[in-house]
């Protein structure tokens, strides 16, 4: 510990006064002093050259042009293809035929005890699925973040888990789309 106090101390001073020049100022050439000599000592080759920098990562200290942009990836085609068009537009109908057609008594003599839900709350599962805050989002085409957003503003509905995750219905985004469209303005 001693050492870092005595070099906190001014020992000069006292050496000074020992060899008795204590009343003498001593002149301390600054540091520009040092700099400008500098490249006059490193120069006898008789060339003139750039100090060097240091290499040091953080510290930018010249100019430089710009990294050029990425260029834009290609716009992808829409989801909705020939095949799941066609599927889209004969829903209604297929949707008509199977409710009003079938019922579970032929299939309930090929399984044991009672089925987990209802004949309709299949369909009405299928058809209105219960979404997660990832499938949301890619839905709209916004990020989780965004949508967290529209639900803590009242904007979309939604239902949260057990575990307080949230839950979206499909009918609720085409409900917010339908309302706010994809990008709603406050």
């Amino acid at each position: 510990m001693k050492y870092i106090e005595d070099a906190f101390l001014d020992k000069s001073g006292e050496k000074r006064a020992a060899n008795g020049s204590s009343g003498q100022e001593v002149d301390i050439p600054s540091i520009s002093g040092y700099l400008q000599a500098a490249p006059s000592e490193g120069t006898s080759k008789g060339s003139a050259s750039k100090p060097k920098r240091p290499n040091k990562r953080f510290r930018k200290t010249e100019l430089s042009a710009p990294r050029p942009r990425k260029t834009k990836k290609p716009v992808k085609p829409t989801v909705v293809d020939d095949e799941l068009k066609a599927v889209w537009e004969s829903l209604p109908k297929n949707l008509h035929f199977l409710l009003s057609f079938f019922d579970d008594s032929v299939t309930g003599n090929y399984y044991r005890g009672e089925f987990k839900e209802s004949r309709e709350t299949l369909i009405r599962r299928l058809l209105d699925p219960e979404l997660n805050l990832e499938e949301a989002s890619r839905l709209l085409g916004v990020c989780p973040a965004t949508v967290r957003r529209y639900t803590n503003r009242g904007w979309l509905s939604h239902h949260r888990t057990k575990g307080g995750q949230r839950r979206f219905r499909l009918r609720d985004i085409v409900r917010f789309v339908e309302e706010h469209g994809r990008l709603p303005e406050e």
